[in-house]
């Protein structure tokens, strides 16, 4: 197990998983008013690892081991003070890439710059290689900082227009499977060509305005609906638009993600875009968002990226 959690005065509870108390020496039982992550079906899901009572379990807050693809980039040189919200995230696909915005990358000079992605955030002010706890005991084991030494952009990527904002990164090492990080599976051929109008997604990211990863529902919309209403917001013939359920922006680059359902029950969570855009409306009630839709760019993906993992 690879998440601590533990209470002060060796009053241990649960965020989703156990392990030996972090500093000291009291294991930790299955507290029953928590949901348990059972190791086996963690290891069999390989990807997109999903727990249903943890899906329905929708507080601003998702905890460190839900929605383990997440990626944050970093950066040589403040280069996050020159990029929209001050930060970019990706998405793990497996255990030697990530794909993210092209936008998040490529400077003026035309140049792709990035240093390393971190796995297993769930606190975006720790610092990498660093136990994160919180203000009732709960610890989190360090997030993986691992650099990167290659990032191929699409070829027809439009700094303009941001249209093909993609990019696939390519880490310097295997990122280590555990409870906290875990890639996405990438998107089942039998849904290439359905529509992703009228569907309820989930995205997880890390807010721009909070510490700490969170989730939320999004309702998708149309895309001519989108442009009409919502025409400041950064849409193209590959993006998607949806209404967020809560009041978060989060970070670019936060993955949207779909439920692969068999025999009536939810069986992982697979990719279906990264965000581009993220707007309030309605008298600041409510966040109309984009994302790319990653399916038109499978092929690019292929060729660039290795060890995915589609779920029939």
């Amino acid at each position: 197990m690879e998440l601590l959690t533990f209470r002060r005065a060796f009053k241990c509870n649960y965020y989703t998983a156990c392990f030996l108390c972090y500093r000291c020496c009291c294991f930790l039982l299955l507290a029953t008013s928590v949901v348990d992550v059972n190791a086996a079906s963690l290891q069999d899901a390989e990807c997109g690892s999903l727990n249903e009572e943890q899906l329905l379990r929708q507080t601003d807050f998702a905890v460190p081991t839900e929605h383990q693809w997440l990626a944050r980039i970093t950066y040589e040189n403040g280069h996050e003070e020159k990029l929209p919200n001050d930060g970019c995230l990706g998405v793990l696909i497996s255990k030697r890439n990530v794909l993210a915005p092209a936008h998040c990358f490529v400077q003026y000079d035309g140049q792709a710059d990035a240093y390393s992605v971190q796995l297993g955030v769930w606190n975006k002010s720790s610092n990498a290689h660093e136990v994160v706890c919180d203000k009732d005991g709960y610890c989190v084991l360090p997030a993986q900082d691992i650099q990167l030494s290659e990032i191929a952009i699409h070829p027809e990527y439009d700094p303009l227009t941001l249209k093909n904002s993609l990019a696939v990164l390519r880490l310097q090492r295997d990122a280590k499977f555990s409870h906290n990080v875990m890639p996405i599976c990438m998107p089942p051929l039998s849904l290439t060509n359905e529509t992703l109008v009228g569907e309820m997604f989930v995205v997880a990211g890390l807010p721009i305005k909070d510490m700490f990863k969170h989730k939320t529902w999004v309702n998708t919309i149309s895309r001519p609906y989108c442009q009409k209403t919502h025409n400041s917001l950064i849409t193209s013939s590959t993006t998607i638009c949806g209404y967020q359920d809560r009041m978060k922006t989060y970070y670019q680059g936060a993955p949207l993600v779909g439920i692969q359902v068999q025999s009536d029950v939810p069986q992982n969570f697979y990719l279906v875009g990264l965000l581009m855009d993220s707007k309030e409306v309605a008298k600041k009630e409510r966040i109309v968002s984009s994302f790319l839709d990653i399916r038109p760019y499978l092929s690019f993906i292929n060729r660039n990226a290795e060890g995915l993992i589609v779920k029939s």
